[in-house]
């Protein structure tokens, strides 16, 4: 190019050229080496004049050496975020959320109501998305509790995870998905597409609007819509609203249900779901089998996300009260965790799922220690891929003994 246009560049000098013409033209600018850092999960512009920050996998919330001098400079990229979103942003809509090509959620605002100027966030995530595996290997759930999930959510069983913002709910969520059988067929519905699933899947997402005429399609609207395709499966990435009410009817007419909520405990996620806006009724609580609350916590000099416990909703009292019960807990003392047993005060998950699929106890026992060995196996054969870990899992529905004879095999 340079030798086309007659331009005298000394040789060394090229590479500099063609990484600038890259960056500004087909990258983000002065942040396209953050967005290529697959250590960082997010990055944070707060305004002109003020360095931008990032969280690192490693070490946190960390400022860097970027700054948007002007807010020329900065209005250009934002512009370029909104447009490489497919989104619109401007004085009359200034607040715009959408996605990335590369599956990144961006947050923008502008000038109009962030008084230092115009502001924008973007929320990574992997190219290839955490498993169950992964979790594992790093500690944020044992084998068992996974294997556990693992019968619940072939039993159609409902799941919620608890936690506050980045503590791994979503990269749970998708993990957890996996394990739905392939023949099923699920509706994802998202704020923001961030789910990868199975051939059998309809992703759905909510469309503002900003014109006259145009309707606009709330998650309420998507929750409904979802019920007429006759799901197996929904998966709400965050309930939040009314579209939470919808979704337990739906649990309650025989779908499955997973999804996230915003909540520091378990007792806070319930008391969240029945108060305004969600105001789902105490009698309907129960239809939500399991709550699992994620934590992001630090051991040693290290941030970890730990699932603090795993807890089923038994039933409701004589006075209408929520009854719980805690059936694995991480211990902080020596980073383990407990199976408890049940208290017998109502009818634990194992109970239901015998009672619902005519199967025994003992062979849902029996089941747990299966899976459980079998997940034991994948860690110790880092089979992590988002594709293996499927091929196996579902292998495994239809060929149980071929893959539990091959795991125990090669873990002695």
């Amino acid at each position: 190019m340079f030798r086309k246009f007659k331009r005298d560049i000394p040789k060394e000098s090229e590479d500099k050229f063609m990484y600038y013409l890259k960056r500004d033209f087909l990258g983000y600018g002065m942040i396209d080496l953050l967005v290529r850092d697959e250590n960082i999960e997010d990055i944070s512009c707060n305004g002109v004049r003020t360095p931008i920050y990032v969280w690192h996998r490693t070490y946190e919330s960390i400022p860097t050496n970027i700054i948007y001098q002007t807010e020329d400079e900065l209005d250009k990229t934002v512009i370029r975020l909104a447009y490489r979103s497919g989104r619109q942003i401007s004085i009359s809509h200034p607040i715009m959320q959408g996605t990335l090509p590369e599956g990144f959620r961006v947050q923008i605002t502008l000038e109009e109501i962030s008084k230092r100027g115009d502001t924008f966030t973007i929320r990574k995530f992997r190219e290839n998305p955490f498993t169950i595996v992964d979790l594992i290997k790093y500690g944020t759930l044992s084998p068992e509790i996974a294997a556990y999930f693992w019968i619940l959510v072939e039993h159609g069983r409902s799941i919620m995870i608890c936690g506050a913002t980045a503590s791994g709910k979503t990269t749970l969520l998708n993990s957890l998905s996996m394990f739905i059988k392939p023949e099923m067929k699920v509706i994802t519905i998202e704020e923001v597409r961030e789910l990868r699933l199975h051939e059998n899947w309809i992703p759905m997402v909510p469309r503002p609007s900003y014109q006259p005429g145009v309707e606009e399609i709330t998650l309420f609207d998507l929750l409904k819509a979802s019920l007429r395709q006759r799901p197996d499966y929904i998966v709400v990435g965050e309930v939040r609203g009314e579209e939470a009410y919808t979704l337990f009817q739906a649990i309650a007419t025989g779908h499955g249900g997973l999804c996230t909520i915003h909540s520091d405990s378990v007792e806070y996620a319930i008391k969240r779901l029945l108060s305004r806006p969600m105001d789902i009724p105490a009698m309907m609580i129960p239809l939500m089998n399991v709550l699992l609350q994620i934590r992001r916590v630090k051991i040693g000099n290290k941030i970890v996300r730990r699932a603090d416990t795993v807890t089923e909703v038994i039933g409701l009292s004589s006075s209408d009260e929520v009854q719980i019960e805690h059936r694995f807990r991480w211990d902080s003392h020596d980073d383990s965790y407990r199976f408890l047993e049940s208290a017998g005060r109502g009818e634990s998950i194992f109970k239901q799922i015998s009672s619902l699929r005519h199967i025994s106890e003992y062979v849902l026992e029996e089941e747990l220690q299966k899976r459980t060995t079998i997940l034991e196996w994948m860690v110790k054969e880092n089979i992590n891929s988002p594709d293996k870990v499927s091929e196996i899992v579902h292998t495994y529905y239809t060929n149980p003994e071929e893959i539990l004879t091959r795991a125990r095999f090669e873990l002695t």
